[in-house]
């Protein structure tokens, strides 16, 4: 092999392996930008958008502001650059009515890169038309409005992330052609420098398996062939339906108002059942209506944290019922318009869910389905809602029949056969009819 033949073998390899770590360097990028969106929506966005000044500056290129080891430095802890007598620092800090960012220590490194890669790429982005989609239940004034989410505002299913699975896909499969070339051109080089070797080496074709199927007998190569796609479809396909298709674990949509569970019933310890006041009288758990909020901030309205402002979150409810902080007092000549929640949890029409039964009678806590609540400064949903958990659920749930008198006769009749306790499916919730009818 002559060795202009030999360079050129080299500089192919050469320019697949460049182009592998590109793609793979792109892959991994993209998978940082979707990292980074997370982030963003569950700890910036109730301060911060990209495009628009809220209540703190509109964040479009601000890697093109100050240096990432700066930028790194301020979401940790801005109060520090602050102190430290950083002049842009203290610029924005006199700009923003001298309110300090909340820290966020929290994050490492490599979070805030993903956030700021998330940034960047908005920031390039041309800018789209927002959509949304009917509402799905509609209350009546102060009782709120539930809507699904618009493809731009759901993090669960999320463009980036295929993006970067199909680029991995093709990265593997350039690397499977690359190494099949490398063998060849091995395999040549060999063949070349030892050719008596090489020849004691040639495999007879007529006794290898390709032969014997795609030659000897081609229809049973191609039908063994098409069994193995079928089943590997099949095999995705259900997996596919069974775990994603309706499901929504992890789902945590942005609000129209950044309410924080971990605050309201974390900090301040208010009961679920004062803002989901018919859970243990309905079949739903009911959305707080404005009326509801302004119980409390008709007179809270977090001044003490927002340099002697209305706290921003509250003046949107103050805006959807016409009320005037100032004077005290609503606003009649104007129509009220219902706070948009988005709806975060969503049985299919065919699965029926009494709230009421298992909050009074089964007396089950928020938390079993939910999570705890109580931490949550964004609420998402923390369980896949699919039939296999309610009937696992179900299997392993006892009844207490202690003191409640929905279950007397039930507790008398285990008393007669010397039992203590029952399960929710030796009851008969394992019975189809039950969630299906």
């Amino acid at each position: 092999m002559t060795k202009s033949v030999q360079k050129m073998s080299i500089k192919r390899l050469a320019l697949s392996l460049t182009l592998i770590l590109s793609a793979y360097s792109w892959a991994v990028k993209a998978q940082d930008v979707a990292a980074g969106e997370k982030i963003f929506t569950a700890n910036c966005v109730s301060c911060h958008a990209i495009g628009e000044q809220v209540v703190g500056p509109a964040l479009k290129d601000v890697h093109k502001r100050k240096d990432e080891a700066w930028l790194i430095k301020w979401i940790k802890n801005s109060d520090a650059v602050i102190k430290s007598g950083d002049a842009y620092a203290v610029e924005i800090f006199n700009k923003f009515n001298k309110m300090p960012m909340q820290a966020f220590e929290n994050l490492s490194d490599a979070d805030i890169k993903s956030v700021l890669a998330y940034i960047k790429q908005q920031s390039e982005a041309p800018a789209a038309t927002a959509t949304t989609t009917p509402a799905q239940t509609t209350g009546g004034d102060n009782k709120g409005t539930t809507v699904t989410a618009s493809a731009g505002q759901d993090p669960f299913y999320n463009n980036y992330t295929l993006i970067a699975l199909l680029v991995m896909a093709i990265i593997l499969v350039v690397v499977v052609f690359i190494l099949v070339r490398i063998k060849a051109v091995v395999n040549n080089l060999y063949a070349q420098k030892f050719p008596e070797e090489a020849a004691e080496e040639v495999v007879d074709p007529k006794t290898t398996l390709r032969y014997k199927l795609f030659t000897k007998h081609p229809v049973v190569g191609v039908m063994l062939v098409m069994t193995i796609v079928v089943i590997l479809l099949s095999g995705y396909g259900f997996n596919y339906g069974n775990t994603v298709v309706g499901v929504q674990k992890g789902y945590a949509p942005t609000q129209p108002i950044a309410f924080s569970h971990e605050l309201h019933a974390g900090k301040y310890e208010i009961d679920c059942k004062y803002c989901h006041s018919t859970v243990e009288k309905s079949k739903q758990a009911s959305i707080p209506g404005a009326n509801t909020c302004m119980n409390c901030h008709a007179h809270v309205t977090a001044k003490d944290k927002y340099n002697g402002n209305i706290s921003p979150e509250i003046k949107k409810i103050y805006a959807a019922i016409n009320w005037d902080p100032e004077k005290r007092q609503y606003d009649e000549s104007k129509p009220k318009t219902p706070i948009k929640w988005i709806r975060i949890h969503n049985l299919p029409d065919h699965a029926y869910f009494n709230h009421s039964q298992h909050v009074k009678v089964g007396k089950v806590e928020c938390q079993e389905c939910h999570g705890e609540v109580q931490t949550m400064k964004v609420v998402g949903q923390q369980q896949s809602l699919q039939m296999g958990w309610c009937i696992n659920c179900h299997r392993e749930k006892k009844v207490d029949v202690q003191g409640n008198k929905y279950y007397e006769k039930l507790h008398a009749n285990l008393k007669k056969e010397g039992k203590a306790d029952i399960t929710v499916a030796r009851n008969g919730g394992m019975e189809c009819s039950k969630c299906h009818y």
